[in-house]
């Protein structure tokens, strides 16, 4: 929660603001504290939202002082995430980081000298994927492969998080496996999710997708995987492998549209393979969520232009 990572004197203001309107925090070293609120910037000043020339600005030791908290004052303990450019808190916030990259023999060693920070704040938008739950079912009940498509931080994650909880309420003999690998969707805590995805619903924490995928279906016999975020070859191999195995994947990927998804050369064989047969492209065109359109296994239009 934000009250365990941030200063008295940022939470402040922004105790001023309804929470659930909250979506980020960005702090720059040396320049104005920022958050975005109902989708739009704000400057954050000490009394509220305010002009630049009244905001606060960050300092080195406010962002020291944040990741400290954030890792429990124990930095090697998350070094493995710092790597991959984040850190995930209780609540499922997590912190983007952004600084000056450790490399030895072409690996990454660890991130120094931080000089940004994305705080991104989650949030269960109960309802918000039935637009798209009534595309995903066969005329036999079953789940259909679907590919959740936008840019970062339009909305991807809070609806697949929802969707798990649909596709629950609507079918309980379907189980699903949530692989939730930077822990922002179910955000789970000690075992116990942070926010609802359905009783049905069982959670991998961490890991790596392509491995969590092979043994989640060896060890959990799922009708459905969940995951965020393709990122490569290797996860999308991991996605065709469970699709043969008879397993649903319901995936996101990050793409402004779709015309840019199909300009992917990763994507090529995936979309030949006709593996996926919803294609949801999410915007924020009216506001975080917005449904322009999706469609079929063939690239066709299934849904009116909102």
């Amino acid at each position: 929660m934000l009250n365990e990572i941030l200063p008295d004197y940022m939470l402040k203001p922004l105790s001023l603001l309804d929470y659930n309107c909250l979506c980020e925090i960005r702090l720059r070293l040396a320049r104005p504290i920022m958050v975005n609120y109902k989708n739009t910037y704000y400057y954050l000043g000490h009394a509220g939202l305010c002009n630049e020339s009244d905001a606060i600005v960050c300092t080195k030791e406010a962002i020291q002082n944040i990741i400290a908290r954030a890792s429990n004052y124990s930095i090697y303990a998350i070094n493995d995430e710092i790597k991959q450019g984040f850190i995930t808190v209780k609540g499922g916030i997590r912190l983007g980081i952004a600084g000056t990259v450790v490399m030895q023999d072409g690996k990454i060693l660890t991130q120094k000298d931080i000089s940004s920070l994305n705080i991104r704040i989650p949030h269960q938008i109960v309802g918000c994927s039935y637009k798209i739950s009534k595309f995903i079912f066969d005329d036999s009940g079953q789940i259909l492969n679907t590919l959740l498509i936008g840019a970062p931080g339009v909305g991807k994650t809070t609806i697949l998080r929802d969707l798990c909880l649909q596709i629950n309420k609507k079918r309980k003999d379907l189980n699903i496996l949530l692989l939730d690998e930077r822990q922002e969707i179910a955000s789970s805590y000690q075992g116990v999710p942070g926010f609802n995805v359905g009783s049905g619903t069982d959670i991998i924490s961490g890991g790596q997708k392509d491995f969590n995928i092979v043994n989640g279906i060896r060890s959990m016999s799922p009708n459905i995987i969940v995951v965020d975020e393709l990122g490569g070859v290797q996860d999308i191999n991991a996605v065709q492998n469970a699709s043969s195995s008879g397993v649903a994947v319901i995936a996101s990927v990050h793409s402004k549209d779709i015309f840019e998804f199909q300009k992917k050369f990763d994507y090529e064989n995936l979309i030949k393979s006709k593996i996926f047969k919803r294609y949801v492209i999410i915007s924020c065109s009216h506001g975080k969520g917005n449904i322009e359109n999706i469609y079929n296994e063939f690239l066709r239009p299934i849904l009116e232009l909102v």
